[in-house]
């Protein structure tokens, strides 16, 4: 299955010097890669100027020896990785450009595709920057990145303390560093077009190269244009074009004699000079009585003092190192099922959710769809086969795939059928399921805060007031209904004394024509009666 990741990366530059950071950020990646002997040997074919008639720029065609980047699991199950190359083939058309990657050992079972767009004046807000298809934008996931969380970059200060020389009112980088006005902002949108056919493992190349390759080379490359700012801003196209081809002749001469350049192995030797260099000058602003001490080659700065008296050792303050931030080893927690431990092993367990649930009003979970009825995934609409398995969303019990019930969420409002442990989700179950414990949150929270004796008298008073008005709305209505009930009274009374005056009148005129005119309306009296 094809899987489809926008990366959105905002970046305190400016497109032209974006077009610039881009080829010498990945030439000189390139070349200390390989130099550094990791194993990422990178060979450049074709670096030449391409015109199609719609768009021109600059083509590159590169060969990556991948082998030592494979995790060993990967490289025992399929020994012929072991001398593993990908081609990559790239046109820089800025701010359009494209990259497509094959592996020739894999042939069409192999396809990486990455599509790119930079927009000045941009937050990452756009939905459909690169203009994809319905299809891919159904299956794209949307993931942005932040330079100023990076921290674990090695040979580039960190991205949020970093102030360029040739361009310090930008730096550091604040936390809201695109509200204001003394940086450019732009953003690179890069959409990962990602499918790797090699059954039964497909699922976890695709999310290892994802989760390492794809996402930690678009991390880099976006926080070394930042940090290496000032290697770059001065220069042309001219001066591009020189940089690579002095690169590749570097990099031709070691791959063929093994020697590196001469200023490779005094880059660290040269740093820490500079570092020394910087902590002497600093020893020297020391002053005790505002006079500076002498530094010594023994390390102690002594200094005369003009009557004679002994001279007074000037001791170096300690020089306070820096902090060394160890991360906390979580050791995994190893689950008791074989089955569970095979699945956990494999990458196959659903993605769960460090979440702490919230008790929601019980309710009765939706019924689920019957395997039979359910041909292809309800999420993605691929079809269900012999590699594609069924799973139930606990959620909305409809029938999806693995891809789509990734999330693993405890739904304390079907907890009298489920359980307190995580259930498998879908996407949407799962965000629909954050917003119900939010909301109960919220709730709780307006509820639980404490209330003032002013608030609470206002509180007392509105409720009084209403109970009031409820009382004079009731007395209102019975007020009326009674009112009614007198006037329908009052118009039977008028009816009855009508017809006794017309009964009368017609007694009075007498004769045998008056008794009939009164049995005919005493008939018709008894008629209405019954």
């Amino acid at each position: 299955m094809v899987k489809v990741v926008e990366f959105r990366i905002p970046l305190p530059l400016k497109t032209s010097e974006f077009k610039t950071a881009l080829p010498y950020v990945v030439t000189r990646c390139s070349e200390e890669l390989t130099l550094a002997g990791t194993g990422d040997r990178v060979k450049v074919l074709v670096n030449e100027p391409f015109n199609d008639g719609k768009i021109k720029g600059q083509y590159t065609h590169k060969v990556f020896l991948v082998s030592e980047r494979l995790p060993s699991w990967v490289k025992s199950l399929i020994p012929v990785l072991k001398d593993c190359t990908i081609e990559e083939k790239s046109w820089n058309a800025f701010p359009y450009c494209k990259s497509v990657y094959e592996c020739k050992l894999l042939g069409e079972r192999f396809k990486m595709e990455v599509l790119s767009m930079h927009f000045d004046d941009d937050k990452g807000d756009r939905e459909n920057a690169l203009d994809i298809s319905s299809d891919k934008l159904a299956l794209r996931q949307v993931r942005k990145i932040d330079i100023r969380d990076v921290d674990h970059l090695q040979g580039i200060p960190l991205p949020s303390e970093f102030v360029p020389t040739k361009a310090s009112e930008r730096g550091p980088l604040d936390a809201d560093w695109m509200e204001g006005k003394k940086s450019p902002v732009m953003c690179a949108y890069k959409v990962v077009s990602l499918e790797v056919s090699i059954w039964p493992i497909q699922e976890q190349c695709e999310s290892y190269m994802l989760r390492t390759q794809v996402v930690q080379g678009i991390t880099e490359v976006c926080t070394r244009s930042w940090c290496w700012l000032d290697s770059y801003v001065d220069m042309d196209e001219k001066d591009l074009r020189k940089y690579q081809d002095e690169s590749n002749q570097r990099l031709e001469r070691f791959y063929k004699t093994g020697e590196k350049p001469a200023d490779y192995e005094g880059k660290s030797s040269a740093t820490n000079r500079k570092q020394l260099d910087e902590q002497e000058a600093k020893l020297k602003q020391i002053t005790d009585d505002g006079k500076p001490a002498a530094i010594v080659k023994g390390g102690v700065g002594e200094e005369e003092e003009d009557d004679g008296e002994t001279p007074v050792c000037r001791v170096i303050p300690e020089i306070k190192m820096p902090t060394i931030r160890i991360p906390a080893l979580k050791m995994p927690t190893i689950p008791s099922e074989p089955l569970q431990r095979i699945m956990t092993a494999l990458n196959l367990a659903p993605e769960r959710v460090e979440t702490t649930p919230i008790d929601l009003p019980s309710q009765i979970p939706p019924q689920w769809v019957p395997d039979n009825k359910a041909a292809s995934c309800a999420g993605c609409r691929a079809d269900f086969g012999l590699l594609l398995r069924k799973h139930h969303c606990r959620g909305c019990g409809k029938v999806m795939c693995h891809n789509c019930t990734q999330k693993s969420r405890v739904l304390s409002q079907y907890r009298d059928y489920y359980g307190p442990s995580p259930q498998r989700v879908c996407e949407r179950c799962d965000k629909r399921q954050t917003e119900l414990e939010n909301n109960a949150k919220r709730k709780r929270a307006r509820h639980n805060r404490s209330i003032s004796a002013e608030e609470l008298r206002l509180r007392q008073e509105i409720r009084r007031r209403a109970r009031e008005l409820a009382k004079e709305e009731a007395e209102r209505k019975r007020l009326a209904k009674e009112g009614k009930r007198a006037e329908g009274m009052t118009t039977i009374a008028l009816i009855v004394l009508s017809i006794l005056v017309l009964v009368l009148a017609i007694l009075l005129v007498g004769g045998g024509r008056g008794t009939q005119a009164v049995r005919a309306l005493q008939a018709a009296v008894g008629g209405l009666g019954r």
